[in-house]
């Protein structure tokens, strides 16, 4: 879901080591010791910033909270990561990775350059790079005069969170986020019930999530009765008919989120949870994309699907919002375990909308359905 991101991320940013020990990055390390070897790479070098930082959260933990981050990953010797700070700020960004030498990227050529030179081996060495679609265009300049001719950067294929099956530690972070959102959902029912205008039972919802330490918080609201969903817009007493929201909070760097109509009157609302029903039910190992997309299409009784899902009635979920593998009418692929999926339907007419959601994770034991649209209602 596209939403307006904050420009300073705030939250509980740490490394939570009974959650995460240390252990678990030796096992997501390996990935990135075969890449390297397989392609004959020295190092690769992981970059993320605030909009998007799957990756370098995935093997390092760190979650760039304003600006950018790159984490320099050697086959032989001791990793460093760079972080778009201030030197002040360096102890408390310490403590958010494993990965014990960390220095602020202010100071390029004094980062950079000298733990570039650790790198043994003839010109020009291989590196892999991963997240450099995201890289800023000065930034990288600085990166092209560091290596200059002895370094050749290569895209490493594969890593993207789509090709990552979920783990068990990081599907108990998951239900921790669903239960979060859940939380905060209900506070922004309760708001709306009590007679708040959509604008302000959203921030109830946001201030609750806050208030849990979630890292971060993105929201949508309807302001016409669910036909069209925009970002925070200052309207606070406006109270449209129908209530159409949604929110999606991270904790520890996995994210959840939940749709939620209130009031949206006739047959519309009661089609869309019908659809959604219908979706959850088929929503097992091995399903179809396209198929589940032409399930939810057929009990929405031929309404078109809402504008704001893009065509898709769900998507893979986890360090990013969007993992891919989207479910749409012309997809390939199918469901898969172990993964975790959030789920959608909507639709709406000239007047009002609806929209509904859920969060599955799919293992091979079957289905887990972590949150749904219902649980807010139900508060």
């Amino acid at each position: 879901m596209h939403t307006v991101h904050p420009s300073i991320i705030i939250g509980a940013y740490t490394w939570d080591q009974n959650r995460m020990p240390p252990d678990e990055f030796q096992i997501r390390l390996a990935d990135l010791h075969n890449a390297m070897d397989e392609h004959g790479w020295k190092a690769m070098f992981l970059y993320g910033d605030a909009r998007e930082h799957s990756a370098i959260a995935y093997y390092t933990n760190f979650v760039p909270r304003v600006r950018w981050a790159m984490a320099l990953m050697p086959r032989e010797g001791e990793p460093r990561l760079l972080a778009s700070m201030s030197s002040r700020d360096m102890p408390a960004m310490k403590l958010m990775t494993w990965i014990p030498d960390v220095l602020s990227g202010w100071q390029w050529e004094g980062a950079f350059d000298p733990w570039l030179a650790r790198l043994q081996g003839e010109a020009p060495i291989k590196v892999g790079t991963v997240g450099f679609d995201y890289i800023q265009p000065r930034l990288f300049r600085s990166v092209e005069k560091s290596l200059g001719e002895r370094v050749r950067l290569l895209e490493a294929e594969g890593f993207a969170t789509a090709d990552r099956a979920l783990r068990p530690r990081e599907l108990s972070l998951v239900r921790d986020a669903c239960q979060l959102v859940r939380v905060a959902a209900r506070a922004m029912v309760q708001a709306w019930r009590g007679g708040a205008g959509a604008e302000a039972a959203m921030l109830a919802g946001e201030r609750t999530a806050r208030g849990m330490a979630a890292q971060d918080v993105r929201t949508l609201v309807s302001l016409d009765g669910g036909r069209t969903l925009v970002p925070f817009q200052g309207n606070l007493k406006v109270r449209p008919e129908s209530f159409v929201g949604y929110i999606a909070v991270k904790v520890m760097g996995f994210w959840a989120e939940l749709f939620v109509t209130l009031s949206a009157g006739g047959g519309l609302l009661h089609g869309v949870q019908k659809s959604m029903e219908v979706l959850k039910d088929a929503a097992k190992p091995g399903a179809s994309a396209a198929q589940l997309h032409a399930l939810a299409m057929k009990t929405l009784d031929s309404r078109p699907l809402h504008p704001v899902l893009s065509g898709s009635v769900g998507r893979r979920i986890g360090l990013s919002l969007n993992e891919g593998e989207e479910l749409r009418h012309h997809s390939a692929h199918a469901l898969k375990a172990p993964n975790v999926y959030a789920l959608h339907v909507g639709t709406c007419d000239a007047e009002r909308g609806a929209l509904a959601s859920a969060m599955v994770a799919v293992t091979a034991k079957g289905v887990e359905l972590l949150c749904s649209s219902e649980d807010a209602l139900t508060a």
